[in-house]
């Protein structure tokens, strides 16, 4: 699976974290050298090494700007606790960026505790990490070399494990945070599992020399080291990474929950949260619902309608006739493009157990026996309780599973992905706006992570029960927030709500009845016509791959022996425990072309070319000097040079043929008042509330160029209204645009590269009666300069503006339109240097 855009931003800030972490233990190290030698007391904040690394970062401006001050975390023996939280909404695909983070911190052995907050999450991560065609799992393939050992906390492991492979061990959140009767739980007591990790119960001197090592293990009777999996993990100091954080931090317990984390001596800590907490985290990025919405990750608008003096089951009646409509535009989908979606509702009801059933709640079997009387295969219809799971081994997106109606009480809270669920229906008369909020997760998923291009597919759908449609549409937009869904506001619409109104927003008059044309990327099509630019039809397909090669001997230079198989783990912050015994592993160790092929298969799309290229590298590795035992003990290292090889050959590659094509003509860019270039609306709906009001410079002043009428100001971020204020004022500029991405309708660019290009705002300058200008302008945080998104996109803009100060003109109204100014802007300081 292809990473997202901010799923790569997010491992580059990671990356950069890293980076500043080396550099800061370094420094630490050396400082503290000195001041030893020099009989000089040192100083607690110079070993705090990750303190240093997070405020310089911050300085920078590049951690979230949601984050707090630095919070400090100690293990058991003192030592400072490098951590960081990525916030995540529902649905961003935290569990992948965790399993990424792994492969980037470059480590292909050593225990990873992945630590999950509930039962439901728990299976739903281990059937992931378990399945070798999961994107989660290659992942942990790819970061270890393909020696992953997936582990639950009953299983055994030995030292040879640690040693030669990634052994990442799922642990469930109240196995980590119990804090009493810890004698008899099974993590803390002694054990017969490890034999290989600890001296023998009778070797007293190795004992004393392992706890002199780690004197904060826990002992028994005569003071001899517990052989216990909660010594084993303080022993091996572990990399943890903290599924669902918010579930832990967010309670009582939290400061407790800390506590139990820091005493398994964690290397580093990585939190994935939705909804992180900043007394506790420390918040490196912060992913909104709109980077999601971007990503067509998700399904929106969210379209509430709510039943107010009706019974419920005119509200179930109504949601059936929904997703019937829903059914009928699947159905023409899969015949017009062939691309399977089967659209599912998930009806939540007061009960669900077995004598339960009563006149005063609604049951499970209540909503089911109606639904029957409305039509529905009874095959279709399923209930997921704790006590009756009728949709457990069931492949919902497989085209043979009929199952089209999920009904449940709580256990779809969490756990529970299917991009194919549309409906929600809330049938609690609790109305509980927790409920609402932990399912709204559950119907939000875009179905293969892109849109249909059908209005009615492309949303989701909630509909309540005996509860007012403004409630309704505050819980949704509350449940949206808590899920992390943070900036969707405005896609929440509402069905006979009393105080949201669908209005009409038209052009201001100067501009309401002018065609107003803005140029796109377009490529020649087979009979002469011209269409939208598609990067894996019209730039990935011309790409020169037979050019495409592995790593010319030269560059082989740097790469190290690499892993090789020990006979005990070394920390290189501190000497291994002394108890560690060798273990012999059974292993082929033979480098083979198929096993670097698949490495690739998702970089090229050719197997063949893969193939060969895997081949070359082999075959150079061998002319250097390499033997098949080093190449096989370092592959993965040698595929991650491989594929970022490959990746900049790709991306030069595919800037040279997109260039090479506005050349020949095979592309253009052009201002043309005519399709297929970009026809702006005359005019587009949005829905307002009491509380709206229009972006103003003063009260009472609003802006005066919008090409529309009445923009709010909740549709713009603070760096965009101080931009819009500017151009406002500016007697050259003679209307502007914010472009709002609603995924349609919307103006974006296109380069070299499979990502859209979103500018923020879309502007026309000059002088009264004379030539225009357009100007397209994207605003970006000030820490953001410099970094490869941004570098991309300020060379497409250039050669965009380049290709388009020509000699094309055309007609807007009265007036010619001539060339055009594409500019990023970071700051207020550059404003004027984007209107130049």
């Amino acid at each position: 699976m292809e990473l997202k855009e901010y799923q790569y931003r997010t491992l580059d800030a990671f990356d950069r974290w890293r980076r500043a972490l080396d550099e800061a233990r370094e420094e630490s190290r050396r400082q503290t050298a000195a001041l030893v030698d020099a009989g000089a007391s040192v100083p607690p904040e110079i070993g705090n090494f990750p303190r240093t690394a997070w405020n310089r970062l911050a300085d920078a401006e590049e951690v979230a700007p949601s984050a707090g001050p630095h919070v400090d975390r100690v293990d058991g023996a003192g030592r400072p606790i490098p951590h960081v939280c990525f916030k995540i909404p529902t649905g961003g695909g935290k569990t992948l960026l965790g399993a990424a983070a792994l492969e980037r911190l470059g480590r292909q052995t050593g225990l990873v505790l992945w630590i999950v907050p509930s039962r439901a999450i728990y299976a739903q991560t281990r059937a992931a990490f378990r399945g070798r065609e999961h994107p989660c799992r290659q992942t942990l393939e790819r970061a270890s070399g393909g020696r992953v050992k997936i582990l639950e906390k009953d299983e055994r492991f030995t030292a040879g494990d640690v040693a030669n492979r990634l052994c990442v061990m799922l642990l469930m959140l109240p196995a980590a945070n119990r804090h009493r009767n810890r004698d008899f739980l099974r993590m803390f007591r002694d054990s017969g599992r490890y034999p290989t990790l600890f001296p023998d119960s009778d070797d007293v001197r190795r004992n004393a020399e392992l706890l002199e090592r780690c004197p904060d293990l826990e002992t028994g009777e005569g003071g001899m080291a517990r052989h216990s999996l909660f010594n084993a993990m303080k022993m091996l100091r572990p990399v943890v990474v903290l599924d669902e954080a918010h579930k832990a931090y967010g309670g009582k317990g939290a400061d407790e929950f800390v506590l139990a984390v820091n005493r398994l001596n964690p290397r580093l800590v990585v939190e994935l949260s939705a909804t992180p907490s900043p007394r506790v985290s420390n918040l490196l990025v912060d992913i909104s619902g709109v980077d999601l919405k971007k990503e067509e990750m998700i399904k929106l608008p969210v379209e509430v309608a709510s039943l107010e003096n009706a019974g419920w089951k005119d509200t179930l009646a109504l949601a059936h006739d929904k997703l019937e409509d829903l059914a009928r535009e699947a159905a023409s989908l899969e015949g017009s493009e062939g691309r399977y979606v089967r659209p599912i509702a998930v009806v939540r009801v007061e009960r669900t157990g077995k004598d339960q059933r009563d006149a005063g709640h609604i049951h499970a079997e209540d909503a089911r026996d109606y639904l029957i009387e409305l039509g529905v295969p009874p095959d279709a219809v399923r209930v997921k309780s704790a006590e009756n799971d009728e949709i457990a081994g069931e492949d919902l997106m497989s085209g043979l599973s009929p199952v089209r109606w999920i009904i449940t009480k709580a256990a779809l809270m969490e756990g529970w992905d299917c991009p194919f669920a549309y409906v929600l229906v809330m049938l609690d008369a609790t109305r509980s706006e927790r409920a609402l909020t932990q399912l709204m997760g559950r119907v939000m998923r875009q179905p293969h992570a892109r849109r249909t291009g059908r209005d009615a597919l492309d949303r989701c759908y909630v509909f309540c029960w005996q509860t007012a449609v403004d409630t309704a549409l505050r819980q949704v937009k509350n449940g949206l927030e808590n899920e992390g869904l943070t900036g969707l506001a405005d896609d929440v619409i509402g069905r006979g709500a009393v105080r949201t109104q669908r209005v009409t927003v038209r052009r201001r008059e100067p501009f309401r009845d002018r065609d107003i044309f803005l140029p796109k990327v377009l490529h020649r099509d087979l009979r002469g016509g011209w269409r939208d630019l598609d990067y894996q039809r019209h730039i990935l397909s011309a790409i020169d791959w037979g050019a495409i090669a592995a790593p010319a001997q030269s560059e082989l230079e740097g790469i190290s022996s690499g892993p090789t198989v020990t006979t005990a783990l070394h920390d290189l912050e501190d000497a291994a425990p002394a108890g560690i015994r060798s273990e012999a592993l059974d292993v082929d160790a033979a480098p083979t072309i198929e096993w670097f092929t698949r490495q690739l298969t998702d970089l090229v799309p050719n197997p063949w070319q893969a193939a060969r290229i895997a081949g070359d590298l082999l075959d150079e590795l061998r002319a250097h000097g390499f033997d098949d035992a080093r190449i096989y003990a370092q592959r993965r290292a040698q595929v991650f040079n491989l594929r970022e090889h490959i990746t900049k050959q790709i991306k030069n590659d595919a800037e040279r043929v997109f260039r090479e094509k506005l050349r020949t003509g095979d592309l253009r860019f052009n201002l043309e008042a005519g399709e297929p270039n970009f026809r702006v609306v005359g005019e587009y709906q949005r829905d307002e509330t009491p509380d709206d009001h229009s972006l103003e410079h003063a009260p009472g002043a609003p802006v005066q160029k919008s090409l529309f009428e009445a923009p709010l100001e909740r549709e713009f971020n603070s760096l965009e209204k101080k931009f819009a204020f500017y151009i406002d004022q500016r007697e050259a500029i003679h209307w502007w645009h914010r472009i709002a991405v609603r995924q349609q309708h919307e103006y974006y660019l296109r380069g070299w590269s499979a990502d859209r290009i979103w500018p923020d705002f879309v502007a026309m300058s000059g002088e009264p009666n004379g030539t225009w200008r357009l100007l397209v302008v994207d605003t970006k945080g000030t820490h953001l300069a410099g970094n490869e998104d941004t570098q991309y996109k300020e060379r497409v803009f250039a050669t965009l503006e380049k290709w388009l100060d020509r000699d094309d003109t055309y007609e807007c109204g009265t007036v010619n339109v001539h060339g055009g100014r594409f500019r990023l802007v970071f700051d207020r300081e550059r404003f004027a240097e984007a209107l130049a």
